[in-house]
């Protein structure tokens, strides 16, 4: 199963789309149960998510995640000696709260703080972290060709998560996706809905978006002629990529998972829609829309 759970959610209200506030946690029992049951094991979550870590830990004695967190993102222009004990302590408490002695994956939250000026540094405790037994595997997530360049000619990364879907098909043209995998890297594909603007009525998207309105019609035009949804096209698109090892959806509900679950086994030709693509970071970058 490529599904990995995102769990934003959990700790606070997350999406574009979603109308129904920060999950509640008798929902996410009921969300981690039904994906144990239906073969996800892999947990995406970061101490920037508010109490997302602590509720996985709360629930943590019914079901053996394997556990994705994150460090600290860190505004300043280089990394001290005073932010990695900051990212030390947030290890810590991320182990704590999510009641776990060792977890499968540490990432560096912002890829950026890797190039700058103590990055290397950054790096260099969680490895000491990884060779100590507590994190199985480091990396970081990206949203550039050039963070990639940059994290593949100096770090010996395990795993990477990176933005692809429909419309942002950047990785897959410059051929980055190939060449990560040619490292032996794990891929973590994320927002691969957008945020759920993707999975969007058309009369429901806020005016910001008009520009690239004809771009998602069209998308969704093209979902109606396989005789598919929104989700099952967006979703099947991703799910396509060799390279993807793990697809991150985060969900509200028992019945948003169910729908993930039952499209999991498809698959279109990606190579049919790099038309559907499109290259404006004002549009494709989450960070930066003006909501």
């Amino acid at each position: 199963m490529k599904i990995a759970l995102g769990t934003v959610q959990f700790g606070f209200s997350y999406g574009i789309s979603n109308t129904s506030g920060r999950t509640e946690e008798d929902q996410v029992l009921k969300i981690l149960d039904y994906a144990w049951k239906n073969g996800i094991n892999t947990l995406d979550t970061a101490r920037d998510y508010g109490d997302s870590e602590r509720i996985i830990g709360k629930f943590k004695n019914e079901f053996a995640w394997n556990i994705v967190t994150k460090t600290p993102s860190f505004s300043e222009g280089e990394i001290s000696e005073e932010q990695l004990k900051l990212m030390r302590i947030s290890f810590n408490n991320s182990l704590n709260n999510l009641d776990k002695r060792s977890i499968d994956t540490l990432l560096v939250h912002s890829a950026d703080d890797l190039l700058k000026p103590g990055g290397a540094q950054l790096f260099s405790e969680m490895t000491k972290i990884k060779n100590s037994g507590f994190v199985k595997n480091i990396g970081a997530s990206v949203y550039s060709d050039n963070q990639i360049d940059y994290l593949l000619d100096h770090y010996e990364i395990d795993v990477i998560q990176l933005p692809i879907n429909i419309l942002d098909q950047r990785l897959i043209k410059s051929g980055h996706l190939k060449k990560i995998k040619k490292h032996g890297i794990e891929i973590h594909a994320r927002s691969v809905f957008m945020q759920g603007l993707l999975l969007m009525p058309l009369n429901a998207l806020p005016p910001y978006f008009s520009k690239i309105y004809d771009n998602i019609k069209k998308i969704m035009l093209c979902a109606r002629q396989h005789s598919m949804s929104n989700l099952e096209f967006a979703l099947g698109f991703v799910q396509s990529l060799d390279e993807i090892d793990k697809v991150i959806v985060g969900v509200n509900t028992v019945d948003q998972l169910r729908e993930i679950v039952d499209s999991s086994k498809i698959r279109i030709d990606y190579k049919k829609y790099s038309n559907l693509a499109i290259s404006d970071a004002q549009y494709i970058n989450p960070s930066n829309w003006n909501l």
